[in-house]
């Protein structure tokens, strides 16, 4: 139980400060010059990711957590957090806000970053023009269109107006830049249901022996 909670603890305190920085590089905050849609949308990408990948950890190690706690009867379930707590002095403020804070930062780091990246618009390699104006629309265009010999396509612009290129533009792979994050999203949905199933089960008793 201690490495979930060292695990858990080092997870959110890791992502947090990581999100922050990366969702303000995400809006161009630290760049000189105003950097191009294509590259804005390529770095809410990895954000998305990467919150989705935070996600999963945290609700796994917090979900197996819960599991060996309850099995052991204890009366604070969630994890500690290891900075402030220790498996013998917890306190239920800390524990609790704990699991707020990270909770409400990976709910932010979703809602940033997929906002971002729902800017997307696949693009022909090198194409100043995105093969469809809708999100969906140009992957299912992609899709359509399939690639013989990768890079085919972008998930936004690689040109400016002048035809120059531009880097820092993800490449668009069929099937897996998109089922990266379906697959991201379904783990942390799958966790969501184990965490509930978990929290659903009675503490039990400490069985105490004379």
């Amino acid at each position: 139980m201690g490495a979930l909670a060292k695990l858990w603890t080092w997870t959110g305190h890791s992502f947090i400060p990581v999100a922050v920085g990366w969702a303000v590089f995400a809006r161009g905050g630290l760049d000189s010059a105003a950097p191009s849609i294509g590259v804005l949308v390529s770095r809410g990408y990895w954000g998305l990711l990467m919150t989705l990948a935070a996600a999963c950890v945290l609700i796994f190690a917090g979900a197996l957590y819960v599991r060996a706690a309850k099995r052991n009867g204890l009366g604070i379930v969630v994890p500690p957090n290891t900075t402030f707590e220790s498996g013998e002095e917890r306190s239920l403020p800390i524990s609790w806000g704990t699991v707020i804070i990270f909770g409400l930062a990976v709910v932010a780091g979703l809602a940033v970053f997929s906002a971002r990246y729902a800017d997307s618009r696949i693009h022909a390699w090198d194409d100043v023009r995105p093969l469809r104006e809708e999100f969906l629309a140009s992957r299912l265009t992609a899709h359509e269109r399939g690639c013989s010999h990768q890079p085919c396509f972008a998930v936004g612009p690689r040109v400016d107006g002048a035809g120059k290129s531009l880097p820092g533009v993800n490449e668009y792979i069929l099937y897996l830049t998109d089922g990266a994050l379906l697959a991201a999203a379904l783990l942390v949905m799958l966790g969501l249901a184990y965490m509930l199933f978990v929290g659903l089960q009675r503490t039990r008793t400490p069985r105490f022996e004379l």
